[in-house]
């Protein structure tokens, strides 16, 4: 080998001497062991580190990226303010803000960590981290703002794991949650725009407010039938498709806005235990198009459904529900037919303002006239709508603002019977918007078809008394044949009015 080369190899051990750095320190000795090698790129510590050794790192060590202190213990400092003013440390705790905003890309963690401070690796070019298994707190915003991140895997030794923890983390795609987490905090994933696949502990209770907020790309997510609670904004403009939470059964409350602005949300599955369901919770779900109210809620909330295109109003103002609050489920056009049930005490301001294709409002079923906010009914031609009252109520809805607009009628029973045997009489009458078909027998086939041909219902009942809601139906004359057990066939004819 000439000089030239000799020369040239010496010149890159030299730089490579200078760019990889592998010490062994006592407490507090990594300034003294570098010296002037701050420039270096790679770093390896063995033995004792404590913070004053990762403020070095933090405050001279700037052109580091990758760093190894799996081979070293983190021992507990006092005395002067050393990181961010603080002045008393823990063993086997990563220092509060300790590698904030560093360029390290890759970092091997001791194995013997317990705790990783706040902000301790926030806003860092880290590509992937492996935390430890003994790791039992992730401290706050600990690796929030990581760009580069994508994939996060938490041991289930970790039972504390803080607020804002990867928030900000735009790359991130991939989390599993370990079984030591009961709750997801404040803003621990949101704005992850990249998150795709989550996996829950089936030990988690708490979802709190906006924990997955902003995650767009989040299509799916399994919810563990442990859950008590979601919280306000948890899951707000996320990409979900599908909500199913009907297993649910230990779930109690669903929070303000928790699953608002989810663009491509179709359907909504609730556990009847749900007792409360916060404000706006589905606001301008644009696409939802199949919800059930739990039986638990008494309540439509405001702006629940604002902004929803087709969901059924029976599936949301069932029996029990005693009040529709304000702007809860404004803008439904495609409502042609409403059933009050009779539970109904209050409906809000502007709650059902633009329901412009109501025909049939029925209020068969109140005891009493409903309390009403201001301009429920704003931009609806209540003069086109029949609204069907009972008789003892009659005078009282006509005579009450933002209700006598209506078109006020009575409910209207119309009967007919046709008997081939005498013991086998069917009867077929309307009671509002419920056909109901009695018989002497055990009804073996009911087909009801509209005036123009269109068959509505078969079934094969075994029953001798059938309900049917017919409240969608847009026909009022209607043609119901019946066939009986003892073989008596008859067809009926039946207005709705």
């Amino acid at each position: 080998m000439n000089v030239r080369h000799l020369l040239t190899l010496a010149f890159t051990l030299c730089c490579l001497s200078a760019n990889a750095i592998d010490v062994n320190i006592v407490a507090g000795g990594l300034k003294s062991a570098i010296g002037d090698n701050t420039d270096a790129e790679s770093l390896t510590i063995t033995g004792e580190m404590n913070a004053t050794d990762f403020d070095f790192i933090g405050t001279n060590m700037t052109a580091l990226t990758t760093l190894d202190i799996s081979g070293a213990t983190i021992v507990a400092c006092s005395g002067d303010a050393v990181i961010m003013g603080a002045t008393d440390y823990a063993d086997n705790f990563l220092p509060a803000y300790s590698l904030m905003g560093s360029k390290i890309s890759s970092i091997a963690l001791p194995t013997n960590l317990v705790e990783i401070g706040e902000a301790a690796l926030s806003s860092t070019s880290l590509i992937s981290i492996t935390i430890p298994s003994s790791v039992t707190t992730i401290g706050i915003g600990a690796f929030s703002n990581c760009k580069q991140l994508t994939s996060v895997e938490i041991p289930s030794n970790v039972v504390s794991l803080a607020s804002y923890a990867f928030k900000d983390c735009e790359n991130l795609t991939t989390i599993k949650l370990g079984e030591g987490i009961d709750t997801i905090n404040e803003s621990t994933f949101a704005c992850c725009n990249s998150l795709t696949n989550v996996t829950l502990p089936s030990t988690l209770k708490t979802i709190k407010e906006n924990a997955f907020l902003d995650c767009k790309a989040m299509t799916d997510i399994t919810f563990p039938s442990s859950l008590v609670s979601i919280g306000n904004s948890a899951f707000r403009a996320t990409g979900l498709t599908s909500v199913n939470l009907n297993n649910n059964s230990t779930l109690e409350t669903i929070g303000e806005w928790a699953f608002a602005n989810c663009d491509a949300l179709t359907d909504v599955s609730l556990h009847n235990n749900i007792s409360s369901i916060g404000k706006g919770a589905f606001f301008d779900d644009n696409n939802l198009s199949n919800f059930n109210m739990p039986t638990s809620c008494t309540e439509v909330s405001e702006y629940l459904l604002k902004g929803t295109s087709s969901i059924d109003t029976t599936s949301v103002v069932h029996s029990g529900i005693q009040s529709i609050n304000a702007f809860a489920m404004i803008g439904w056009n495609h409502v042609t037919t409403f059933t009050l049930p009779s539970s109904l005490t209050y409906i809000g301001n502007n709650a059902c303002e633009g329901w412009n294709n109501l025909t049939h409002l029925n209020a068969e079923g109140l005891s009493s006239v409903p309390e009403l906010g201001t301009n429920v009914w704003n931009n609806v031609d209540q003069s086109k709508a029949n609204l069907i009252v009972n008789n003892d109520l009659y005078s009282d809805f006509s005579e009450a603002d933002q209700w006598k607009e209506f078109n006020i009628t009575t409910p209207t029973l119309v009967e007919e019977t046709i008997t081939d045997r005498q013991e086998s009489s069917i009867i077929a009458y309307f009671t509002g918007y419920t056909l109901n078909v009695k018989a002497g027998a055990d009804i073996t086939s009911l087909l009801i078809y509209d005036s123009s041909g269109r068959r509505y219902v078969f079934t094969t009942p075994q029953a001798t008394e059938i309900s049917v809601e017919t409240g969608n139906w847009d026909c009022h004359l209607y043609i119901v044949n019946v066939t009986l057990i003892d073989g008596t066939t008859s067809s009926l004819k039946v207005a709705r009015r």
